[in-house]
């Protein structure tokens, strides 16, 4: 089918956006059940599209949006036809660069072709290709900025049954495969099926398709298998299926077969069936009431949260005087994995003693880094990627004892603004606190940095309630037992107090408001620094939690979108929430 005068006109649209990233083959180790068919792959360009054929070495084409758009989801693309050649623009690069503005990573496969394959390979070839594709985007969710959790798959009409057959025909991936890719489940987390091929039973098969990938005589358990609607169980993943009643190539009867299997198992499903628009009709432009499956799809990818951007969040941990560490760490990733923006990821360095050489996380894959890690010195490279994030407009939280490591680290320290133990002394920085009348009181006289009383319940107050992390937040709330540090001391550049408590000196503090949260601007990086944290409760107080999901979003964005929560402690109530379970 060629595209009309309309069509073309709306894809100029797209001719300012991205063009494919990079083309990455499929089995760089050597492509299994390879064709003996001597034929090269063939593309064809008509002046508009192209088609492909006879595919050898199969691959993805990878388009990723812009970064200031990206949100986080992927999807695979599987264009039709027939299962004989592959509508490549039509079907493919086309809708790459639609689910591009709409800050989605997409993945066009060329897919294996069983009507050029040997008998033994002709209906194992496709299927494979879209496992391994899966598989292969999975494993590079860091590098594209992916949530390993939302990429989904979409496929037009002979596509579409091999979209179907990789949703009902997954594993999870082989932890003990030799290559790591293998390791990576090939499991969809979505389908979007376009006018898909999905029985293989005669009465509504379409018959092209079906024997390209089965042959003419296929035994019954074959049939079966490929019959996609049979195939469906309570694992299948939510899909979205479109097409039109006029079909006459493809029937609606196959979306209505898959739909109706989808709802056996109680599995989220949409399905739209347009009056008009035939078959192939991509866009749909020109083809009647069908031109709104665009809009409808958008709406499907909002209403599952699909389109809602998601940052990257790294924590490092692996060695704290705390020695809580091992279970802190799991409270704040369920805390940032809670407010839905971000993907979280832990880098545990070796244990303290141990040679650190290797230990070089990827500071740049990350739109946060939050640290809960006091212990040996980082590798020199490790420090420089670090201070080049941060400088670079990379987020960063301090989490409690964090802000004891590095004493002799002089970027960390105006990175955090103060710090405390591990020699650190008035060479380091003044003792910063506030005084009765709310001046910052930066004290320059000898003395050691670093102090607590014992642990006990204290009062926070707010001291800057028009900051969007404070913002709508009671101005004073009661914290759970924790330890109150003092006597912190740093460079204490570019940084702003948002909240203090109070040191009472029967609980053997200083008798000084000292600060309790704190932001640090370093070169164009947002820091949040809490002095919070000490015990498994003191971060399940749900005044600590608020604020650290809220301070997340601040340096990841700059923004804080998040509603003030229901439930926050008062001047005279502690509030703990539930722990990881």
């Amino acid at each position: 089918m060629k595209p009309t005068i309309a069509l073309l006109s709306f894809l100029t649209l797209f001719l300012w956006s991205n063009a494919q990233d990079m083309v990455l083959p499929l089995y760089p180790e050597g492509i299994p059940c390879a064709s003996e068919n001597q034929q090269k792959t063939r593309e064809v360009n008509n002046g508009s599209e192209r088609r492909i054929s006879a595919v050898q070495e199969p691959e993805i084409a990878v388009y990723l949006p812009a970064k200031s758009n990206a949100n986080g989801t992927g999807v695979v693309i599987c264009p039709g036809g027939g299962y004989w050649v592959l509508a490549w623009d039509w079907e493919g690069s086309w809708m790459a660069k639609w689910l591009n503005e709409m800050g989605i990573a997409a993945f066009v496969l060329k897919y294996r072709l069983p009507g050029w394959e040997s008998d033994e390979c002709n209906d194992k070839v496709a299927l494979m290709d879209a496992q391994r594709a899966m598989r292969l985007v999975r494993s590079k969710a860091l590098d594209w900025r992916l949530d390993p959790d939302r990429i989904g798959i979409m496929g037009f009409s002979a596509g579409g049954h091999l979209a179907s057959s990789l949703s009902t025909h997954f594993d999870a991936g082989d932890e003990n495969a030799s290559l790591p890719v293998d390791h990576f489940s090939s499991r969809p987390d979505f389908s979007i099926l376009m006018y898909p091929v999905v029985s293989m039973d005669t009465t509504i098969a379409h018959m092209g398709s079906r024997k390209n990938i089965i042959g003419e005589s296929p035994s019954a358990e074959m049939e079966a298998y490929y019959s996609n609607e049979k195939q469906i169980t309570a694992e299948t993943p939510p899909a979205l299926l479109i097409h039109s009643d006029n079909d006459r190539a493809v029937l609606p009867e196959n979306s209505i077969a898959y739909y109706q299997g989808l709802r056996k198992h109680g599995i989220p499903a949409a399905l739209h069936i347009f009056e008009s628009g035939g078959h192939g009709f991509s866009f749909g432009k020109g083809r009647g009431d069908v031109e709104g499956w665009p809009r409808v799809a958008k709406e499907w990818l909002a209403g599952r949260g699909l389109l809602k951007k998601k940052h990257r969040a790294l924590i490092v941990d692996g060695q704290n005087n705390h020695r809580n560490w091992p279970e802190t760490t799991p409270i704040l990733k369920q805390q940032l994995e809670e407010t839905g923006l971000f993907i979280v990821d832990v880098a545990t360095s070796p244990p303290k003693g141990e040679p650190m050489d290797d230990f070089r996380p990827s500071f740049h894959a990350y739109d946060l880094v939050v640290s809960n890690y006091n212990g040996d010195a980082w590798p020199e490279e490790t420090r420089k990627d670090f201070e080049r994030f941060v400088h670079g407009g990379g987020g960063f939280i301090s989490v409690h004892a964090a802000d004891n490591a590095f004493s002799d680290w002089q970027a960390y320290n105006e990175i955090i603004g103060l710090g405390g133990w591990e020699g650190r002394t008035e060479k380091n920085g003044p003792y910063v606190y506030i005084n009765d009348k709310n001046e910052v009181i930066r004290d320059d006289s000898p003395g050691r940095g670093g102090n607590h009383g014992k642990r006990h319940e204290f009062l926070i107050q707010v001291r800057d309630s028009t900051h969007a992390i404070m913002k709508g937040l009671p101005t004073k709330w009661l914290h759970v037992e924790d330890e109150l540090y003092d006597m912190m001391r740093g460079p204490a550049k570019n940084m702003h107090i948002l909240a203090t408590a109070y040191g009472d000196p029967a609980q053997g503090g200083q008798g000084r408001h000292e600060p309790m949260m704190m932001t640090i601007h370093y070169g164009l990086g947002r820091v949040f620094h809490t002095t919070l944290g000490h015990l498994n409760e003191s971060q399940l107080c749900l005044g600590f939690k608020a604020i650290f999901q809220r301070a997340a979003e601040w340096v990841a964005t700059g923004q804080v979108t998040q509603e003030v929560p229901k439930q926050f402690p008062t001047a005279t109530q502690t509030m703990l929430s539930d722990p990881p379970k």
